[in-house]
């Protein structure tokens, strides 16, 4: 990888965290939907450095860096764990944070803390990765554990 992170057309999408094929390594960095959410929590951050010294408007802008930056650092746990289901609850609990995101950026639209076309650029961002991250669930839904159980049944003792 390049020193200053991986290229565009280096990044993976992800498919092959644990569980899901042949693992190529530990690089969650290389995966373009950790990307986007990092992308995502480093506007955010440099957004809300520019906002007043409001009470106001600096209590939800430290929400509103909490909230983005749960979104990669959820993708990113996820990635490093054991089993297929525990990926998909962390992308479920980056999913969400990446929701409340988008309800701090609209509050600091509305309250005139930040300008709507600014904020208008971090929605769209904000929605694209909740949009990735439905699909890379729903993606991960769509694996069936393809294991042969033994049925339950009564047995004698």
């Amino acid at each position: 990888m390049p020193p200053d992170g991986p290229r565009t057309d280096d990044r993976q999408s992800g498919k092959r965290a644990i569980g899901q094929g042949s693992f190529l390594g530990s690089n969650f960095q290389g995966m373009a939907l950790w990307q986007e959410a990092q992308e995502l929590a480093e506007r955010v951050a440099r957004a809300v450095t520019s906002l007043p010294k409001d009470t106001a408007a600096q209590s939800i802008g430290s929400q509103l860096v909490r909230a983005a930056g749960s979104v990669p650092a959820n993708i990113a746990e996820g990635y490093g764990r054991f089993s297929q289901a525990a990926y998909r609850n962390h992308l479920s609990i980056a999913r969400g944070s990446a929701f409340e995101a988008q309800s701090w950026l609209d509050l600091l639209v509305r309250l005139g803390f930040l300008e709507k076309r600014d904020g208008a650029r971090l929605l769209g961002l904000c929605s694209e990765v909740q949009r990735k991250l439905s699909v890379r669930m729903k993606e991960l839904e769509r694996q069936v554990d393809r294991r042969i159980r033994e049925q339950g049944g009564a047995y004698e003792v």
